[in-house]
């Protein structure tokens, strides 16, 4: 098997995540916008993989919960999920994050071995308040698991995809575009099964590397 070069990561809930707890959030949003709690932060989660592909993170939020209420079994008209949607995003500081888990002293331990990327399917505004350099994956060329991301991270690290193991939280983007793409694979599952959760789905897409954290990298995908 062909050394591994190049590291690729996912951003959200793999290299970061909010500070702030998003049930409280989305509790808020619900008050500020007028309308009835139809449904839980996790049942958000849950279909935040299935929806089609956003121009923007309200608009994203609001296809979440519109799904999320179907989810539920309840009938909501879509300006109240728009609602919700704008006064969730107006709450949101995306610029109080934090490292996940082994994420901090795993960039620094890799940082001088490998070459290192961050694909993202994150709105540019939103993603660019957490990190400085992204590689982002964009509505209109294609998001995660659309082959253009990686294509463009790779060709941007001259890297070929026999040598790349990409890490991410979601089976639906992170794995499923990397094994579409010829990448090992390496499913950041913090604890949960493939049977379900953030972008998980007992018929989904199998990863090369399943790690709790992204402490586990090295030794699970880096030295096979």
């Amino acid at each position: 098997m062909t050394a591994v070069t190049t590291v690729l990561l996912d951003l959200d809930r793999t290299l970061c995540e909010y500070r702030h707890s998003g049930e409280e959030l989305l509790a808020a949003a619900f008050e500020r916008a007028g309308v009835e709690q139809f449904c839980a932060r996790e049942d958000v989660g849950a279909v935040a993989d299935e929806v089609p592909t956003a121009e923007s993170d309200v608009e994203f939020y609001t296809l979440c919960l519109a799904a999320a209420a179907e989810r539920c079994g309840r009938a909501v008209a879509r300006e109240d999920c728009a609602a919700v949607a704008r006064a969730y995003e107006g709450a949101v500081d995306h610029a109080n994050v934090r490292y996940r888990p082994g994420a901090e002293t795993t960039l620094a331990a890799l940082r001088d071995e490998y070459a290192l990327g961050l694909v993202t399917n994150g709105a540019r505004a939103t993603q660019e308040r957490k990190l400085d350099a992204l590689v982002f994956a964009t509505p209109e060329r294609g998001v995660k698991p659309d082959p253009y991301p990686f294509e463009r991270a790779l060709d941007a690290l001259d890297a070929a995809p026999a040598e790349a193991v990409h890490v991410g939280d979601s089976l639906h983007a992170d794995v499923a575009g990397a094994n579409a793409m010829g990448l090992r694979s390496a499913w950041v599952s913090h604890g949960e099964s493939n049977a379900g959760g953030s972008g998980g789905a007992s018929d989904g897409p199998t990863p090369t590397h399943t790690l709790d954290s992204l402490a586990d990298l090295r030794a699970a995908a880096l030295k096979s």
